[in-house]
Order: structure tokens, then C-alpha cells, then sequence
């Protein structure tokens, strides 16, 4: 656990140490306080749902720029052969730089507080139970999006070729719901308890299913064990 926290220590200390991490958290939060003013003013109604729908779509795009270095960087620069000498797990490698990634989600969800807020003061008779699970789920959103691009840039040593791959395999995940006109009715389950937008509909109505949940952590568990054993394998040759 100690070296966990060190990486992850270590990876927040470089991240801030950067312009490119304020300028990117600036970013997110003036992308999507757009989104949450704009309805407010042309119809006078509070309402959070513009921003939580925003944060799903910048999602796609902001969490693998945060997470197609993590592996891929270490790669280019060679330091990853120096870790994978280290006497410390693979494992914790991962997961130290995982963990990193989940901070910053924590992060950047914290930015649109003064958002809720306002809805707390302006609106009525506001459903906290479902503004809890709405969050709860755009956070397990990210922190699926983010063990796919650990995946990815663990793949590939290329940081552009990481964020593609990382944003194709989102999108499809994100997609699903959008295809499942399509779907014939026989695999219509199977491709709707796939899509993560129909997993999050679920949980944002208020209501936190163990079953969605599972869907989310077991999401996540695959990718970070694929991630771990495919540099397994690299250490063993």
C-alpha cells in the first residue's frame, strides 16, 4: 500500500508541477459551467442536468489526455524498465498510477461544487438523493474511462496513439445506448447492460442498484488486470 501511495504521490507532484494540469482543469470547469448556465438563463429553470450531461461527453475527451501518459510516457523515456526492476509489484505500479487518475476525477468533479450550490439556493424542492447518485455515477464513468486508458497506454509507448485508442473504446462503451435500435431484441439485454450510459441512467435516477455497481467495478477490474499482466510480461522479457 505504501508504494501505491508513493507513485500516486509522485504522479500528482509532476501533474501540478505543470501549467498543462491547471490550464486543463480550467478548461473542463468553463466547458461545463457553460453547460449549466446556459439553460438557467434561456429558461429560468435550475437545473443540474446540462452539467451532468456535459461531464459525460467532456469525459470522453479529458480523462484519457490525463491518463494516455501514465504508462506510455514511462515507456518513451525508459524509466519503465527501471521501475519493472524495482523490487515493487506490478501491480502497485498500476494501481499507484490508477489511483492518480481517480484523484483528479475527484478533483475535477469537486470544480463544479459552486454549480450545485447554486441549485441548492435557487431551486425547489431538490432532490439531494439523486444529485448524490447522479455524481456518484459520473465518477464511476471516470473511473472506468480512466482503467481503459491505463490499458491503452500501457499498449502503446506513443501518447497520441494511447489517447485514440483509449477515446475509441470510451466512445464505444458510450455509444451502445445509442445503438440499441438496432440491437435484436434476443441481445438487447446483453448490449444494454454493456453501455454504460444505460448502466448510469439507472444509478442518476436516484437509486444506487448493486448490480450497476458491480457492472462499473467489474469494468474496471478488467482493463487494470490486463494492464497488469501484459507488463508482467514485458518484465519477464
Amino acid at each position: 500500500m505504501r508504494n501505491i501511495r508513493l507513485i500516486a504521490k509522485r504522479e500528482l507532484l509532476s501533474f501540478f508541477k505543470s501549467p498543462t494540469a491547471y490550464i486543463t482543469l480550467i478548461v473542463f470547469t468553463l466547458i461545463n459551467t457553460w453547460f449549466f448556465i446556459m439553460p438557467l438563463f434561456s429558461t429560468g429553470n435550475a437545473s443540474l442536468n446540462g452539467l451532468f450531461f456535459s461531464i459525460k461527453l467532456v469525459w470522453l475527451v479529458y480523462i484519457p489526455v490525463i491518463s494516455m501518459g501514465l504508462i506510455a510516457k514511462e515507456r518513451n523515456t525508459g524509466t519503465l524498465e527501471t521501475l519493472l526492476t524495482l523490487p515493487i509489484k506490478i501491480g502497485e505500479i498500476v494501481i499507484g498510477k490508477y489511483l492518480f487518475a481517480l484523484i483528479v476525477i475527484l478533483i475535477s468533479l469537486s470544480l463544479t461544487i459552486p454549480n450545485f450550490l447554486t441549485i441548492a439556493f435557487l431551486g425547489q424542492n431538490v432532490d439531494y438523493g439523486l444529485i448524490f447518485c447522479a455524481y456518484l455515477g459520473l465518477f464511476m464513468i471516470g473511473a472506468v474511462y480512466a482503467s481503459i486508458g491505463i490499458l491503452c497506454s500501457t499498449l502503446s509507448s506513443n501518447q497520441i496513439a494511447a489517447f485514440i485508442l483509449s477515446f475509441v473504446i470510451s466512445l464505444m462503451f458510450f455509444s451502445l445506448e445509442y445503438a440499441l435500435i438496432y440491437i435484436p431484441n434476443l441481445l438487447l439485454p446483453v448490449f444494454q447492460y454493456l453501455s454504460i450510459t444505460w448502466q448510469y441512467s439507472n444509478l442518476s435516477k436516484g437509486v444506487i442498484d448493486t448490480r450497476v455497481l458491480v457492472y462499473f467495478i467489474s469494468l474496471v477490474f478488467v482493463f487494470l488486470f490486463i494492464s497488469i499482466e501484459y507488463l508482467k510480461g514485458k518484465r519477464s522479457n
